[in-house]
């Protein structure tokens, strides 16, 4: 046996096969490193986003129409140094939901006051030009959504917009 072993370190069969165990040993190392780093970056990324899915339902949520509050019609004299010139206005209010709806009856006199006084101090240059109509109605947004904080009104619509 120990003339066996010494053959075979003479003829250098011993150090072949365990070089050759040690390249399979490293290929196949390779192999799985390349196939865990393939899947890692297949799910990372090809794999579609949820992030679009998220956009897609506030887009959804955006576009749903809340409830709507028409308010009673406002009639005021503008700024105007001859005093002649007045606008009728009426406005309806997007809210997200009815327990805001509820909630908005009690500020009612007080959100009809802070129209009134905001609308009687325009002059009719401002009111007349579209930029203008944009302006009133941000500024009204704002107004309103600080006197019924924490609850939002989405959105402001002029259904009558009438300038003598």
């Amino acid at each position: 046996m120990a003339d066996d072993l010494e053959k075979e370190a003479e003829n250098g069969d011993a150090p072949k096969k365990k070089s050759k165990a040690l390249l399979f040993g490293i290929i196949g190392v390779l192999v799985l490193l390349l196939g865990g780093g393939g899947f890692f970056a297949y799910t990372k990324f090809m794999k579609p986003a949820p992030a679009v899915s998220v956009v897609k339902l506030k887009q959804e949520k955006a576009n749903k129409i809340g409830v709507m509050v028409p308010l009673d019609p406002f009639v005021v004299n503008l700024s105007d140094p001859s005093g002649k010139r007045y606008l009728k206005l009426e406005i309806t209010l997007e809210l997200g939901d009815n327990t805001t709806a509820d909630k908005l009856k009690p500020y009612t006199p007080k959100i009809r006051d802070m129209v009134i006084m905001f609308l009687t101090s325009l002059t009719f240059d401002e009111v007349m030009t579209p930029e203008g109509k944009i302006r009133i109605r941000d500024e009204l947004l704002a107004r309103f959504n600080m006197i019924l904080r924490p609850n939002k009104i989405k959105n402001i619509y002029f259904t009558n917009f009438v300038i003598q």
